[in-house]
């Protein structure tokens, strides 16, 4: 028998830019839906790592949640998600309230579970979701129970993993939250966790070094569909503009989307670099396809954007995006099911 490819799916944080790789992933469930091969993407992928906005499609996915439901959700309250506040809660307190997401997500998440009681560990696929304890000031990954010592976090409710890797700064609070194992009375509290963007934006190092190190996954059997969520290039020629608080705390110029930006950018390039070595001629060590659109001066798309046509618009860059590399995902990642995924702890 042949020997299957290790498929690794990661998307980036981008706030409700999120409906970029959403759309993309509808595009491959409906491909997958007319070929007759069913059409849940965690059928398809042996490890799905996701940041901010992309940890809660990641968890959605791996729960087995249509892609287009997690559309329909963001389509559906982007408007209630960031909800105006007055000025004064940007300056002192973080811009939107996370009550409203948390009772979004904990309903949704909700129906993948036979009691409602929907944990981490309910995933039909592996699972890794970075964030940012600032209470112990330790970046973190919130993993599924796939290996022997990873035994912490698959009892956590899904829903708080969510709001922990999307608690961006400025944006919303930080998340704390309790939660009771299954298997004890002992009430368990997390404090003060912040979005995974400020440690991995693009988690699909993240993704990559857990297959390998972790799993002990040849490099040559990994294969890697690394989905952006939009990128504004940062460009400054005028040295007048002071560069204070006003300058970068502008919701026309975010220092919070710069840093994203910057550090997907970036990891985008490590994995080229470990791929490729340095220069040209090397052999790839593992096949990695990254999709990332570059927006252009008239694409203001911003990561709290709740205006309909702008996000149609994102939606019809998305199909386009599709229609250029569809062919190619459909080769390299939907043409075979993944193994079965046998978690060495379960609820």
């Amino acid at each position: 028998m042949e020997k299957r490819s290790f498929k690794i799916l990661s998307i980036d944080g981008g706030g409700i830019r999120g409906m970029f790789p959403t759309r993309l992933l509808c595009e491959m469930e409906e491909e997958l839906a007319r070929n007759g091969n069913g059409s849940r993407l965690c059928d398809y992928f042996d490890l799905i790592c996701g940041t901010s906005t992309g940890g809660i499609i990641a968890i959605g996915l791996a729960l087995g949640m249509p892609a287009q439901d997690i559309l329909k959700l963001y389509r559906d309250n982007a408007s209630n998600i960031f909800k105006k506040k007055a000025l004064r809660f940007g300056l002192f307190r973080s811009m939107y309230s996370n009550d409203f997401l948390h009772d979004l997500l904990k309903e949704t998440f909700a129906k993948y579970s036979s009691n409602g009681d929907t944990r981490l560990g309910h995933a039909k696929t592996r699972v890794c979701i970075p964030t940012y304890n600032s209470a112990s000031g330790k970046a973190n990954v919130y993993k599924t129970a796939h290996h022997d010592k990873l035994f912490r976090d698959y009892q956590i409710p899904a829903h708080h993993v969510a709001l922990s890797t999307a608690a961006a700064p400025v944006f919303f609070p930080p998340h704390s939250f309790t939660y009771t194992p299954v298997d004890s009375a002992n009430l368990v509290e997390v404090n003060m966790n912040i979005d995974g963007g400020v440690i991995a934006n693009n988690p699909t190092h993240i993704g990559i070094v857990e297959a390998h190190n972790t799993l002990g996954v040849p490099l040559a059997d990994i294969r890697v569909l690394s989905l952006g969520t939009g990128h504004k290039v940062f460009t400054e020629h005028k040295t007048e503009k002071g560069f204070g608080f006003w300058y970068w705390g502008n919701k026309k110029v975010r220092l919070v989307d710069l840093m994203f930006s910057a550090q997907s950018q970036n990891t985008d390039n490590l994995v080229k670099f470990l791929n490729n070595g340095v220069g040209e001629g090397e052999l790839p060590k593992f096949y990695y396809k990254r999709i990332q659109h570059y927006f252009g001066n008239n694409e203001d798309i911003k990561l709290d954007e709740t205006d309909p046509q702008k996000l149609m618009k994102l939606e019809a860059i998305a199909l386009n995006s599709y229609k250029e590399h569809g062919a190619e995902i459909w080769k390299q990642f939907l043409t075979e099911k993944k193994e079965d995924f046998k978690p060495v702890k379960q609820l």
